[in-house]
């Protein structure tokens, strides 16, 4: 259920913002002065409107936008199921798919409905520059926080070579209560008869 509303809030605040930039046709404000600026991407051919990927990849291509929905509805339904069939205990993980999952579907509502996406956030990093939205730094959180989490923070990562003593601990707890309790008994009897001799 936490899962639920947290998607749906992401999605909310992304379809938010985007509605308030667009319709306040805001001009720059610079947050980070010549490095982040909320600033509305400005394409009169698209109506202001990024109908590519990332950096307007496939822009303009006519079959662009019915294959970035379709490819998008494929993950968000692989995404759903990975989600149901991952254990509870592995959270960070599961906010991380939920993140991607949020993002991706706040970027679907634009192209089905407006057939591009509304971008309203500048990033100038020098070296690259780009329009983005809410919805894409929700994604970018989403992947990072995976990639965490199947390298560094999973019981089972790629990087995590010690565990905790109490995971050791709960590890012999789980197989000692595995055993039947006769072959428990058993083993006591052999243990007090070896001490004995």
């Amino acid at each position: 259920m936490a899962y639920a509303i947290l998607f749906f809030v992401l999605v909310f605040a992304d379809q938010l913002t985007k509605a308030v930039a667009y319709a306040l046709d805001v001009s720059p404000i610079a947050i980070i002065p010549g490095i982040l600026e909320i600033d509305k991407m400005s394409n009169p051919q698209t109506g202001d409107l990024n109908t590519g990927m990332s950096f307007g990849i496939a822009g303009d291509e006519p079959w662009a936008i019915p294959v970035f929905i379709a490819v998008t509805c494929i993950a968000l339904v692989i995404f759903l199921i990975a989600l149901a069939k991952l254990p509870a205990r592995k959270r960070f993980l599961r906010v991380s798919i939920v993140l991607i999952m949020a993002g991706a579907a706040g970027n679907l509502i634009d192209r089905a409905v407006l057939q591009g996406v509304r971008d309203f956030i500048y990033m100038n990093f020098g070296f690259t520059a780009f329009w983005n939205n809410v919805a894409d730094l929700v994604i970018t959180a989403g992947a990072v926080m995976f990639i965490l989490a199947l390298l560094f923070v999973d019981d089972d990562a790629l990087f995590r070579f010690h565990k905790k003593k109490e995971e050791e601990l709960k590890e012999v707890e789980r197989a000692a209560a595995s055993l039947p309790a006769g072959e428990e008994a058993e083993d006591g009897a052999q243990t007090g008869q070896s001490k004995r001799e």
